[in-house]
């Protein structure tokens, strides 16, 4: 092998990022295997979207298959949250029990806060010290920008998001961001666009409504280095949490709920996944001569 050869295989190289599943029904597909390990994710959308949801989602399923996080909440009571989760079929009782999950209610007192250089060390040595105790890298901070609110200062609230981010990525903590989004510019503004470019992965949600139909839909606008699939994907909030369609995926993921039929033919077979589905209707079409015949006699002489 010359070393032209050599280099050339070295510069085509592909190392992929290392990945943690969500295990949210159809999301791993669209980003191509789940989020970014060690890496911050910000799920913005308006009112009933579900950001919440994707996020308890998110920490939970992971808590399940043993891997501990923290929920950060600003805008519910911690009882609140657990109650929403019952409602999903989330048990998060077993779990925190066991030291999988934790909910984290950050009350904020504007009153107490209004004199003072108030700055997130507290609240971040809290979370490290939590995060040490569960042995956690997953976490979610649920509406930071009502964090955001106690700061009167444009630049504070962006120095101190910046603090926040390096927090997180110092302590390689895989976190779901959540905020608030709005069209409507008549609302005081509660969605700080450079998010967008600080966070690794940026999920938009939305729901819209057309011809009295209303749809919620996913967004993945950008993704640092990995693939993603880049369209706009439908999903539902049912009784079990988010499904998401990935309309656009390459696999078919049904499965069929009866038995195959062998249709005499190994190879046809072969084609087919095992044969016919047994109790369907079969059409097979062609032009004269081309042995549209023959392959029913060959099905009607196997089932002989």
């Amino acid at each position: 092998m010359t070393k032209q050869t050599q280099s050339q295989e070295t510069e085509t190289a592909v190392i992929p990022i290392a990945k943690v599943q969500t295990n949210i029904a159809g999301l791993d597909d669209i980003l191509d295997g789940g989020l970014a390990e060690g890496r911050t994710t910000l799920v913005a959308g308006g009112p009933g979207c579900g950001k919440s949801i994707l996020g308890l989602e998110f920490l939970y399923r992971g808590a399940l298959a043993g891997e501990p996080g923290i929920f950060v909440t600003f805008e519910e009571r911690a009882d609140a949250v657990r109650k929403n989760a019952l409602t999903l079929g989330f048990q998060l009782a077993p779990l925190e029990q066991a030291n999988t999950f934790f909910v984290m209610e950050v009350r904020l007192d504007p009153d107490a806060l209004v004199a003072g250089d108030f700055n997130l060390k507290g609240l971040l040595a809290m979370l490290e010290a939590k995060a040490a105790n569960m042995g956690t890298k997953r976490m979610v901070i649920d509406a930071v920008d009502v964090l955001l609110r106690i700061f009167d200062d444009p630049l504070r609230e962006r120095n101190e998001l910046y603090v926040l981010h390096d927090w997180l990525n110092t302590h390689e903590m895989t976190t779901v961001l959540t905020v608030k989004s709005t069209k409507n510019k008549t609302l005081l503004p509660t969605y700080y666009e450079f998010l967008d470019f600080m966070a690794d992965c940026v999920i938009r949600l939305d729901q819209r409504v057309t011809e009295q139909i209303t749809t919620r839909r996913l967004r993945v606008i950008k993704y640092r280095g990995s693939n993603f699939n880049r369209n706009e994907f439908p999903y539902v909030i049912s009784a079990r949490g988010l499904n998401i369609i990935s309309i656009t995926a390459g696999t078919l993921q049904h499965k069929a709920p009866s038995a195959k039929i062998s249709s005499g033919q190994p190879r046809l077979d072969a084609m087919l996944g095992g044969g016919y589905q047994r109790g369907t209707c079969i059409l097979i079409s062609g032009t004269a001569g081309t042995g549209k015949t023959t392959i029913a006699c060959t099905f009607a002489r196997a089932a002989c």
